[in-house]
């Protein structure tokens, strides 16, 4: 059975220009190697064996997907399938010029990261200063005429931050706000001090609900929050959602690995070697989506908002979470 209107994420390359302590990508965590990157004729198979599932959109990840002089050929690839294209980026190699290259192209929108709004802030999450050159970004893809989302990730650094990345983003033009929680995977895993208490994220989602309401700003949520640790109804101004991770949403690694997120290390299959629809089949995936956070989750009223929450995070990682507030 093929998946309904599906969502593709595709990480083109695994290389960065970031050293970013909260960088969840699977290759980042201990005992895994860095995978291969696809040439251009087999993204062009690649392409051919998405575009069969009709996807809503494809967007181009990484890694850093700007380190592939190619990105640009890859997004015009699935844009003259009639796929909807955008770019994941943290903006650094983003001008007006490989901008303009990219709409040319076919990528009608992007999502730029700001984990932080300070210099020292940006650096110690990042190892890099480059807070002006996400700002050049945002204005180049403004300028283009694209969307533009800003993504945000919540930590324990960096609490105080995500109304005032809100305000930036509105100053800019954003179309909208994604805020993201910390998940303690790849790179993450070593950095355990970066996972906010419960506390803390209701300090977070309490001011970018004040601010996303008087600026009128879409923010969402785009890693699930459960309801019944922090009460989805007192945020308002933020819109939160369930997992659609190996229902709507895929994540396909630079070898053309199908996994079911971009958290998960398991390869369903090769997109290379066989169909979408016979990959999905694996038991995995009727397996994942079976896991809550809780046991009894299922039964709980709010199971329709929040679906369990995100099923990478580790409870063991959280006890403070436990407590609820």
């Amino acid at each position: 059975m093929l998946p309904s209107d599906p969502i593709i994420v595709f990480e083109v390359t695994p290389r960065c220009n970031l050293e970013c302590r909260f960088c969840y990508n699977v290759w980042k965590s201990r005992g895994y190697s860095s995978p291969a990157e696809l040439s251009i004729p087999e993204i062009t198979l690649l392409a051919d064996s998405i575009d069969a599932v009709h996807p809503v959109s494809v967007a181009l990840t990484g890694g850093e997907p700007l380190l592939r002089e190619d990105l640009a050929l890859i997004a015009e690839l699935f844009r003259s399938r009639g796929i909807k294209v955008g770019v994941v980026s943290n903006g650094i190699l983003l001008d007006t010029e490989s901008v303009e290259k990219l709409t040319d192209a076919g990528v009608s929108w992007f999502d730029i990261s700001i984990p932080s709004i300070s210099f020292e802030g940006y650096y110690r999450l990042t190892g890099f200063d480059g807070f002006a050159k996400a700002k050049r970004a945002m204005l180049a893809v403004k300028k283009a005429g694209a969307r533009l989302t800003v993504s945000h990730i919540m930590t324990a650094l960096n609490e105080g931050e995500t109304g005032q990345v809100i305000e930036l983003a509105f100053a800019f033009s954003a179309d909208a706000v994604a805020l993201n929680r910390f998940v303690p995977g790849g790179e993450g895993q070593r950095n355990p001090d970066l996972l906010p208490t419960l506390q803390q994220l209701d300090n977070s989602l309490s001011a970018a609900a004040n601010i996303a309401s008087s600026l009128g700003m879409t923010v969402y949520a785009s890693i699930p929050v459960e309801d019944c640790l922090l009460q989805h109804d007192r945020y308002p101004g933020i819109e939160f959602g369930s997992c659609v991770c190996g229902e709507r949403k895929w994540a396909v690694d630079p070898s053309g690995g199908l996994r079911i997120c971009e958290q998960s290390p398991e390869i369903l299959g090769s997109l290379l070697e066989s169909s979408f629809e016979n990959i999905i089949k694996n038991p995995a995936v009727a397996e994942f989506r079976r896991k809550s956070r809780r046991t009894d989750c299922g039964k709980c009223p709010a199971y329709g908002k929040c679906g369990g929450g995100c099923r990478f995070i580790r409870v063991s990682a959280e006890p403070d979470w436990q407590i609820g507030l």
